[in-house]
């Protein structure tokens, strides 16, 4: 009997062992819903990871919109920290290397098994995942313990949605081409997520298959801790989406709600009456009717498409594209959304100064900065930041943010150039006053996934190459999600400049120069750092450069005594 008993012990003492072994943060033998540092195939969702002694199992799943095909490279292997490869074994469920089209659930479950990584590496990155060579970084070989004081879990339920496989989070006003985004799996119309935040903040939810249509809607809530139930429903329905257990969000969207109910009914007169100027083509002026008369006949693929639509947003943009009377009924628009919800939720936000009141100022400074075209007064907000919330939220992101839109409304032509922080390739901070100093200098900002942020880098070669030894110098920023995809944009386009990368917008450049909501822009910088030219287009930055340098013959001299026949 004392036999069995000590047996027995060792057996329990074996079984607890092997359980805290599994649990304690080490080398664990699953690790559920494995966390990462980037991910630069956004189709691949990873599940769970299983480390055994003859393999490093990871249990995927790819996710795309129905009809559409994805390829997993049969060269997939993992690299850990010490840059040893694991090569893959075998793939169940999927077919690699080839173009595997996705059924009408958007998703394929399956699982890689790799050559057992080393049993001391923390984590490996997933590496030639696809025939671009795509990878997801610093994927997490156990599971993370969490310390943040908000522990918010989202729990969902979508209804009449069979397109939509995965959801996307992200922070609101966060711009999901340059943020580091979360993807969450939609099983059999639910989805489930732990959040967990450093501060209670709004955050926003947008359907990914909306994403890849460019055409999406975001749900916005604030993470705050305890469990959030969203209701979301399919488009022609989305007035009938719910989101309970969040005191926070139920506030938000309450005063944002019945601001816009009211502000309806005049705003709806006003969109009926332009969509009848524009039926009438007497929204636009003549000139303009015709470059889109010419667009809507060619081809979506035509090549002069481009040249028109810049020589459309360049009428447009200087306010000189409208008729009288579109102008008129704009301004009556812009009117009644200032003074019935603008100037209502600052009113709120000055008199409510707990989160919800944040959530509403911060909301409307980036909209005055980013879409109203300088037609807001952002100064009365500002006012209220520093009144009100700058000493009673020192260390909430909101804080920060809201200081970086004010370096960005001192933006302007004669004022100095910020001083921002940039990452060289080697990971060290770089000053950019440092890189400008006693040089006139473009600030290029720039991403791969922007095409005429990349064509005006392009006619900057030349101009660069023309001045670049009398003290002129290009400063270039890339805003990407991975740094693959900086060096193959700069080595296509044939950038022979410096190159910077802003990754997942960490150093918050785009906020501190006002284009938080595009690709990128140019600013122009004198000799003693002060801004020449904003947001420019590279004909005005050469007509600048013209007159400040005298011209340089680049044309080759001629060999004497051989002339052409």
């Amino acid at each position: 009997m004392k036999r069995t008993i000590i047996i027995l012990g060792a057996v329990i003492i074996a079984a607890l062992c092997a359980v805290y072994i599994s649990t304690r943060g080490g080398n664990e033998t699953v690790i559920v819903n494995p966390e990462y540092d980037t991910n630069g195939a956004d189709y691949f969702l990873l599940h769970k990871i299983e480390r055994t002694d003859t393999a490093t199992v990871l249990y995927a799943g790819v996710y795309h919109l129905p009809n559409y095909w994805v390829l997993i490279s049969d060269e997939i292997k993992l690299k850990d920290s010490k840059g040893k490869t694991y090569k893959l074994l075998r793939c169940d469920g999927f077919e690699l290397d080839k173009e595997v089209f996705m059924p009408e659930s958007g998703t394929m479950a399956f699982a890689l098994y790799f050559e057992p990584v080393d049993k001391d590496e923390k984590e490996v990155d997933i590496i030639d995942m696809d025939e671009n060579k795509k990878t997801i970084t610093g994927v997490k070989l156990y599971n993370v313990k969490h310390n943040e004081p908000v522990r918010c879990v989202l729990k969902g339920e979508v209804i009449n949605r069979p397109q939509s496989s995965r959801i996307a989070l992200l922070k609101s006003g966060e711009d999901f081409r340059a943020a580091k985004v979360t993807c969450i799996p939609i099983l059999d119309g639910k989805f489930e997520y732990t959040l967990y935040a450093d501060a209670e903040e709004a955050y926003q939810l947008i359907f990914y298959d909306e994403i890849l249509q460019a055409s999406w809607y975001h749900v916005d809530f604030i993470a705050e801790s305890g469990t959030c139930y969203f209701t979301l429903n399919s488009v022609d329905k989305r007035d009938n989406n719910s989101i309970r257990g969040s005191k926070y969000t139920e506030i938000y969207l309450s005063v944002g709600d019945s601001l816009r109910k009211q502000m309806q009914p005049l705003v709806k007169a006003l969109d009926d009456k332009m969509d009848k100027l524009y039926e009438e083509k007497k929204y636009y002026i003549p000139e303009v009717n015709v470059i889109l008369d010419k667009i809507d006949s060619l081809p979506t693929d035509a090549p002069q498409r481009r040249d028109l639509f810049e020589k459309l947003d360049e009428l447009i943009g200087k306010g000189a594209g409208k008729t009288l009377e579109a102008k008129e009924l704009d301004n009556e628009h812009f009117r009644i959304h200032k003074t019935m919800y603008v100037d209502k939720l600052v009113e709120y936000a000055k008199e409510h100064t707990d989160i919800v009141g944040y959530t509403l100022l911060v909301e409307m400074i980036r909209h005055a900065i980013l879409y109203s075209n300088n037609r807001l007064n952002v100064k009365p907000m500002f006012d209220i930041f520093h009144d009100l919330y700058e000493t009673k939220y020192p260390d909430h992101p909101y804080t920060a943010t809201i200081k970086s839109h004010i370096q960005s409304a001192a933006i302007a032509v004669g004022k100095p150039c910020p001083d921002i922080v940039l990452d060289d390739d080697k990971g060290n901070n770089v000053h950019l006053s440092e890189l400008i100093k006693g040089k006139v200098a473009l600030v290029h900002l720039w991403a791969s996934w922007c095409g005429p942020c990349r064509r005006h880098g392009k006619e900057m070669i030349p101009v660069y190459e023309m001045y670049k030894d009398k003290g002129f110098t290009v400063v270039s920023i890339a805003r990407e999600q991975r740094k693959e995809s900086m060096t193959a944009a700069v080595k296509q386009d044939g950038y022979p400049w410096t190159n910077f990368l802003e990754l997942n917008d960490g150093n918050g450049i785009w906020t501190i120069f006002g284009v938080g909501n595009a690709g990128g822009g140019d600013f122009l910088v004198d000799a003693q750092g002060n801004f020449l030219a904003v947001k420019t287009s590279p004909k005005e930055m050469k007509e600048i450069l013209q007159n400040m340098y005298q011209p340089i013959d680049i044309t080759p001299a001629r060999t004497p005594g051989r002339g052409h026949r």
